[in-house]
């Protein structure tokens, strides 16, 4: 159960702990979702989930987003991404992006030249920009839920419908 007390009406704790500031709320997560648009499908959700587990945030991991499952997103690659520096199921890619992610939770100040100009080497310039978007978003939603204790749901919260389902039983 969150710690926040006083709740507003919705289907989630997400919903019901955002809705006391509806617009806001709304004005978020249309840019979150613009943010995941972006980018490719799979990249983005595997580096929105090891965000999320690196943050500790129960919400985010029980969602999935339909685009990466549509995509091929196994639930053995997310079930291996605390290997993925050595696993086979990441491309290098993805290494790259989740190295760079990782960073990005744990302490964005220190990211380096280098860990920009190793980002554009596997990302266009702009999807480099769209990327550091997106992680922005995507921590700002988890690290959120963690603070407020946001809790899975067995329904996805209002504003995440059209873009995200329900993690398989056995994921969270």
């Amino acid at each position: 159960m969150t710690y926040v007390t006083k709740l507003a009406d919705g289907p989630t704790e997400l919903d019901r702990v955002w809705n006391l500031r509806p617009k806001y709320y709304e004005l978020f997560m249309t840019d979150y979702h613009r943010s995941l648009e972006r980018l490719d499908p799979v990249l983005i959700e595997v580096c929105r989930l090891w965000m999320a587990t690196l943050l500790g945030s129960k919400l985010d991991l029980s969602l999935r987003y339909k685009a990466a499952v549509a995509a091929g997103l196994s639930e053995a690659k997310v079930n291996d991404l605390a290997n993925y520096a050595k696993s086979p199921l990441f491309t290098q890619q993805e290494k790259v992006c989740l190295d760079f992610a990782e960073q990005f939770v744990i302490q964005s100040s220190n990211i380096t030249d280098d860990d920009v100009k190793r980002l554009s080497g596997v990302l266009s310039w702009e999807n480099v920009i769209y990327f550091v978007k997106a992680l922005n978003a995507l921590e700002q939603l988890s690290r959120s839920s963690t603070v407020f204790d946001i809790q899975p749901s067995d329904v996805v919260p209002s504003t995440m419908t059209k873009h995200f389902q329900v993690a398989p039983s056995s994921a969270h």
